[in-house]
């Protein structure tokens, strides 16, 4: 794991999300939080939120984009996020990846959330570690939606973090 470092410069931004993707531009009522370009595919819609953006996709796919106050560091608040994600399901896998992202802590999670047919999703998710923050990128679809493989990633790659 990287450590988040202490001070950032100002408008510290990454690489922007990658085409097809169309920019979704995500922020919080909240002053000193970082803000979140991520890329949504073609054909979704967004909708804001208080914590960030829903995103609703074909074939069932969705997504969601959070900013949220952690008084955490990087390890607690993503396990933290991790055993959110799977405490309510019977039955759950999850691989963690390292995913530094700009600088930042981050992790990138995929797997399967379930335990009946019908409800099972597969998901993925790109967490970021932002002094004060945790930025949660996640998307999932039915088990066996054709284009997730291919969808899923324009979502948690490529994103933009800027600084208040």
């Amino acid at each position: 794991m990287v450590p988040t470092p202490g001070t950032s410069a100002a408008d510290e931004d990454c690489a922007p999300a990658a085409p097809p993707a169309v920019p979704v531009d995500v922020r919080i009522d909240d002053p000193k939080a970082p803000t979140v370009v991520v890329g949504a595919p073609e054909g979704w819609t967004t909708t804001p939120t208080p914590d960030g953006v829903t995103l609703t996709g074909p074939d069932g796919m969705s997504g969601t984009v959070t900013i949220a106050e952690t008084a955490l560091d990087p390890a607690a608040a993503f396990r933290g996020y991790a055993d959110d994600l799977t405490a309510s399901t019977t039955m759950s896998t999850m691989s963690l990846l390292p995913a530094e992202t700009c600088g930042f802590s981050g992790q990138k999670l995929m797997g399967q959330l379930g335990g009946t047919v019908p409800d099972t999703v597969l998901y993925q998710a790109r967490i970021v570690h932002v002094p004060g923050y945790l930025i949660a990128v996640y998307v999932e679809a039915p088990t066996g939606t054709t284009d997730f493989d291919a969808e899923a990633p324009v979502l948690t790659q490529g994103l933009q973090i800027g600084l208040p």
